[in-house]
């Protein structure tokens, strides 16, 4: 992980440092059992393992939760995020949360060091060779959360290799007009957005430049 990742987690932490650990969480049993919640409830933030919030970040805001305890876990599952590629619920998921729990009328500390968590998430993307599927992942999220995708787009255009990555794991979806995500079913215009971007004549001829056909 970049330094500058791990300093933009550490942002995170700090701006969300003022929730109070939840004294309890509700929900329903069939989704986060009570052993689970006595875990969440007496264990350190930073010790919560992947495994100890799967159930709770895949259900919080629908059958399990609040927003006030959501805000209290959230840096974990961020971190959580950023280090473990395969961990469910995946970026689309946590990032609808984030939104569903009134993102855009958070202090402006907490939206910044989320922001700046984000950038350098995609800049930790860009900087390696992936499938695409994490950069696309991310993308779809982001387009959830309803950000100024188009600055971020701009970045993997800088980027060949990546928009290549990027471009093969949509390149057969894109031929009927979307994206292959099923996520972007909760950002529409998002998606639209960056199906135009890709058929834009700039990222057509980087495309192309890198298949060698120009």
């Amino acid at each position: 992980m970049q330094t500058s990742l791990q300093a933009a987690i550490e942002s995170v932490y700090q701006a969300f440092s003022d929730v109070d650990r939840p004294q309890s969480i509700k929900g329903c049993p069939c989704c986060l059992k009570d052993k689970q919640i006595s875990i969440l409830l007496a264990k350190p933030l930073r010790m919560l393992s992947p495994d100890d919030l799967t159930d709770y970040g895949s259900s919080v805001l629908l059958t399990v939760g609040a927003v006030e305890d959501f805000l209290y876990f959230l840096p974990r599952i961020l971190e959580i995020l950023a280090t473990d590629s395969g961990w469910w619920p995946n970026p689309e998921v946590v990032l609808h949360r984030v939104k569903d729990a009134g993102y855009r009328e958070w202090p402006s500390g907490r939206k910044l060091s989320v922001l700046s968590y984000l950038q350098e998430i995609i800049s930790e993307l860009l900087s390696r060779e992936s499938d695409g599927y994490e950069l696309d992942s991310w993308i779809c999220a982001l387009g959830i959360l309803q950000t100024d995708l188009g600055s971020y787009l701009q970045l993997i255009a800088a980027n060949p290799r990546r928009l290549i990555e990027y471009y093969e794991v949509n390149s057969q979806a894109l031929t009927f007009g979307w994206m292959q995500n099923s996520f972007w079913s909760g950002a529409i215009a998002g998606e639209k957005f960056v199906v135009e971007w890709f058929k834009s004549a700039e990222i057509t001829g980087l495309i192309n430049q890198q298949y060698g056909l120009t």
